[in-house]
């Protein structure tokens, strides 16, 4: 049997850390996916798993985000979040529950680095989607496998008392467009790949990323548990009701000899 696996709300290593608080390299690509897709409308955005409000902080400065949200089950990290962002509205609980955010939904959805930690993807998956109004997007940063294969990690440091963690979870990209397809069968799906454009030096913690040369990529992130750390992000759009509908007829037209594509359009 699996052994269940905890993570650690209140990570040290990021409370301690200022450069936490500045936009990563894939919160740069995340905020150029959003404004190619969406450009320069008025957007309402939650950002899933926010830590200190990097993220938003960031997507503030290229989006133009009329409402923000961020949420996550660290008290610490919320506080530092909202000290630097007292504009946005914080919410301290778990996308595993959403019990304060429940019927709450928005135009842009992110989960950044944040799916790793659970088991469970088609239940965490479909909570995102949830939050997402009709014609919105999610857009999940993860770890994410080319080929057809899911891995589980539990993982501990290697010292006397020291807890199995949850962390690191590899799910193959077919694992994740069938998930979603099975929640929203019309959904269209997009996947870019993130390569660190930087090299980035070793630390004496050997849980925080670094990045060595490999014979296809310069800047291969790796982490201590002995893994290669492959980002992918997909972007999951819910289709307008007026597509829907509009799907709906071609599907009807098509079936009484009328619609003159033939048959209704595919959502890839």
């Amino acid at each position: 049997m699996l052994r269940p696996g905890i993570y650690v709300a209140n990570d040290a290593v990021y409370l301690s850390d200022p450069s936490s608080q500045k936009p990563k390299e894939l919160h740069k690509l995340v905020s150029r996916l959003i404004e190619s897709d969406y450009g320069q409308i008025p957007l309402s955005l939650i950002d899933v798993g926010c830590a200190s409000g990097a993220f938003i902080l960031h997507a503030r400065s290229v989006l133009n985000i009329a409402r923000c949200v961020g949420l996550d089950i660290s008290t610490m990290h919320l506080r530092q979040a909202q000290a630097l962002l007292p504009w946005a509205e914080f919410i301290n609980e778990s996308i595993e529950s959403l019990d304060k955010s429940k019927g709450r939904m928005f135009d842009i959805c992110t989960c950044l680095g944040t799916m790793s930690i659970f088991d469970d993807t088609i239940a965490i998956l479909a909570n995102l989607l949830s939050l997402v109004k009709a014609g919105g997007s999610l857009y999940v940063a993860d770890l994410v496998n080319d080929f057809p294969v899911d891995v589980i990690m539990r993982y501990r440091r290697s010292e006397r008392g020291a807890e199995w963690k949850a962390g690191f979870n590899v799910r193959s990209q077919l694992t994740y467009e069938e998930a979603a397809r099975k929640i929203d069968p019309r959904i269209e799906l997009r996947w870019t790949d993130f390569e660190m454009p930087f090299a980035i030096s070793q630390t004496p913690d050997p849980l925080r990323v670094w990045t060595i040369q490999t014979e296809h990529k310069p800047h291969q992130q790796v982490v201590g548990t002995g893994q290669l750390i492959n980002f992918k992000i997909l972007s999951a759009r819910k289709l307008p009701r007026s597509s829907a509908r509009l799907e709906t007829t071609r599907q009807c037209e098509s079936i009484a000899g009328k619609c003159p594509f033939g048959t209704s359009p595919q959502v890839l």
